[in-house]
């Protein structure tokens, strides 16, 4: 049985390539999007700008005051 050693190494060269591009690819768009993102987005804003919401991590109001909000919502579409 004839084994093609010559193509197998293709093969192996070619995954090898295929590896390193993904990884050269993948650590330039991991730098960019570091990059682009801020490093603190739930800080206080500067100047004269405002922050619109605060996060509250459990509702603490009754049935109506949820059902009012969630009208609001569907009804301002925020």
């Amino acid at each position: 049985m004839f084994i093609p050693y010559n193509r197998i190494g293709e093969g192996i060269r070619l995954l090898a390539i295929f590896i390193f591009c993904t990884f050269i690819f993948y650590t330039i768009i991991s730098y960019v999007s570091d990059t682009i993102k801020p490093a603190e987005p739930y800080k206080e804003p500067h100047g004269k700008a405002v922050k619109v919401m605060q996060y509250t991590p459990a509702f603490e109001g009754t049935y109506k005051e949820m059902k009012r909000r969630l009208f609001d919502f569907y009804w301002y579409g925020e």
